[in-house]
């Protein structure tokens, strides 16, 4: 009988005994540390692997404040699993041209921190700061207007579900993101008022982030789909098998463009 997967402690009890294993898994993948596919150049690949081992930390992160207590707090976490899935995907599907997104983006973001540094008189320790030269790939008009939808991708998450087919993903993120900034709910997790207008504080959130432990393991396997058929042997084909059937889930849970 398939296992009925949602957010309840019946599956929290099992993602608990499967995301280690995941974890472990792909650690001892990368160990290995071999490029052996002909799909991505060194560059994408270097990102690929530098975004799945921070993908697999993160995960180990979520899992000890959960053990502490701290789910709310866990929240931003869960937001950079979810997200970093997603950008996986994307760089190994969209190969050098999302790669060249990235560094357009990453440029962007490094010039407009500078631009904010040098706003306030920000005094740097040895002059000026050297943010590389723009980048200038030399684009025909039809690869700019791609270049610009794959940079839309990476820079807004909403773009980046409903280039996958997945808009049911945003509405998640956006309420994963407000505990991710100064919101009310971050308030209301801690304190409430009741009809005489009396103001407790509680040692213990009273939000139930159940869910987003139990969504845990979807990214990861998410990632590990991507990430285990770029290495040698395709080191975790078996283990996500494991895992997608354990939990009753579809044993694809790649995102595609439609």
């Amino acid at each position: 009988m398939t296992f009925a997967y949602r957010a309840d402690e019946k599956t929290a009890k099992r993602v608990r005994a499967i995301v280690p294993k995941l974890i472990g898994g792909a650690s001892e993948a990368l160990n290995a540390q071999t490029h052996t596919s002909a799909k991505t150049s060194s560059s994408v690949f270097a990102v690929l692997v530098g975004w799945w081992q921070f993908t697999n930390r993160t995960a180990e992160g979520v899992i000890a404040l959960y053990d502490a207590g701290l789910t709310v707090e866990a929240a931003p976490m869960v937001r950079n699993l979810v997200g970093h899935a997603y950008a996986i995907n994307w760089l190994a599907d969209g190969g050098d041209d999302a790669y060249k997104a990235l560094i357009a983006e990453s440029y962007d973001a490094r010039r407009k921190l500078l631009n904010d540094l040098q706003a306030v008189n920000w005094q740097f320790p040895e002059g000026n700061v050297n943010i590389g030269e723009a980048p200038d790939f030399g684009f025909t008009a039809d690869e700019e207007r791609r270049h610009r939808r794959l940079v839309g991708e990476l820079h807004n998450f909403n773009n980046m579900v409903q280039a996958y087919g997945t808009p049911m993903m945003y509405p998640v993120y956006r309420n994963l993101s407000s505990f991710s900034h100064t919101t009310d709910l971050t308030a209301a997790a801690y304190a409430s008022i009741d009809d005489e207008q009396r103001v407790t504080v509680h040692q213990v959130p009273r939000t139930d982030r159940l869910s987003d432990f139990c969504w845990m393991p979807v990214p990861l396997l998410q990632a590990a789909s991507v990430m285990s058929p770029l290495l040698t042997g395709d080191p975790m084909k078996k283990l996500v098998s494991e895992a997608c059937r354990d939990l009753g889930l579809p044993e694809d849970l790649t995102p595609k463009r439609p």
